[in-house]
């Protein structure tokens, strides 16, 4: 299902729900002994957003457990990025693809986050 930037902003507007973007500011360093990474640290973002669910329009294509979520333009340099968190609704999902989609470069920019739970 595609849909057109103003589209996705009235879903926004009209039925979004308060949500946190948690990207990481500083990578940390990964234990192999541990198989985990220590010392990083994160920033959270609170704003607006709508998920919805994902459908392929391929019947041969079965993807469990993906959504996506539409992320209004939060500002300069706090871009959705693949391994960025969202929580809110209920869970904890990690970006695995951002897209961009705008209306016009003064006006907004769209993210519609591909996302599975983490």
């Amino acid at each position: 299902m595609s849909f057109r930037a103003f589209d996705l902003l009235k879903l926004v507007e009209d039925f979004g729900e308060t949500l946190t973007l948690r990207k990481i500011t500083t990578d940390g360093t990964y234990n192999p002994a541990t198989g985990s990474v220590v010392g990083s640290s994160t920033t959270d973002y609170s704003f607006t957003g709508y998920f919805y669910d994902y459908s392929s329009s391929n019947p041969e294509e079965v993807i469990r457990g993906v959504r996506k979520c539409v992320v209004p333009y939060l500002g300069a340099g706090i871009d959705p990025f693949p391994d960025d968190l969202i929580i809110g609704n209920g869970d904890t999902v990690k970006v695995t693809r951002a897209v961009s989609i705008s209306l016009t470069v003064s006006l907004c920019v769209t993210y519609v986050l591909y996302k599975s739970r983490v």
